[in-house]
């Protein structure tokens, strides 16, 4: 009888731990920012539902870190939410298979002197399901001295550059999985991002269509082995 019961047991933990629905698609490594010239830094992350039926899920802020960097923080997932909320109010839909790119992370640096990094964690909730979770970290990093102005980057080829009324092409290296490739102005804020398919080699739009104004521009990517790639291109 005993042996009975044990075995149900851990026939019942095993449907339980198993029963985790959300993985990691895709997540900044580290979500940096010039403390000097851009007092906020910003986090993204894609997470798959990887079970068999549309779920909807919900987000709670769960822990912060202790540095003494970070002055406030907010988030976004169904709606975007000031810095004294901790939980989402609505949930985001996730079709089964799908991924979903509703995150973003907001973190403020202190003051311009400031450098380090820290860390807030996240955990996303199953509405139906409360033992269906995923908790995923995101680490906010903070310098006086990364300046994307002034670093040379070419792991893109990126042509014509300048780049005047007409399309910008740029070849990137294929990847085995989805990418972002994402268009920064000087002081590190996104203004743009396109998604890279996989085996994907080339991304061309027009800056002008897109609403770029006049100035330089900075390319990101992290590719599927996690690192950063960088590029750089006027628009006139």
């Amino acid at each position: 009888m005993f042996r009975i019961f044990f075995t149900l047991s851990i026939l019942i933990f095993s449907s339980r731990v198993s029963s985790q629905s959300l993985v990691v698609e895709s997540k900044d490594s580290i979500a940096y920012v010039n403390s000097i010239v851009g007092q906020q830094a910003e986090g993204y992350f894609a997470l798959k539902n990887i079970s068999n039926s549309s779920k909807d899920y919900y987000l709670i802020r769960r822990r912060e870190g202790l540095t003494g960097l970070v002055d406030s923080n907010s988030f976004c997932w169904d709606l975007c939410y000031p810095s004294w909320a901790s939980q989402s109010q609505g949930n985001v839909t996730i079709a089964a298979g799908a991924t979903a790119y509703d995150f973003s992370g907001y973190v403020y640096v202190k003051d311009t002197s400031m450098e380090g990094r820290d860390t807030i964690w996240y955990t996303i909730i199953n509405a139906i399901d409360p033992t269906d979770t995923l908790q995923v970290q995101m680490v906010y990093g903070f310098s006086k001295t990364f300046n994307l102005e002034e670093k040379e980057v070419n792991d893109f080829k990126i042509y014509p550059n300048p780049i005047g009324d007409e399309n910008l092409n740029i070849d990137i290296l294929s990847s085995t999985g989805i990418t972002y490739l994402y268009v920064l102005d000087l002081n590190g804020r996104k203004v743009r991002e396109f998604k890279v398919e996989p085996n994907q080699i080339k991304v061309t739009f027009n800056p002008h269509l897109i609403g770029l104004e006049k100035g330089i521009y900075i390319l990101k990517r992290i590719n599927s082995a996690g690192k950063f790639e960088f590029g750089k291109f006027i628009v006139q």
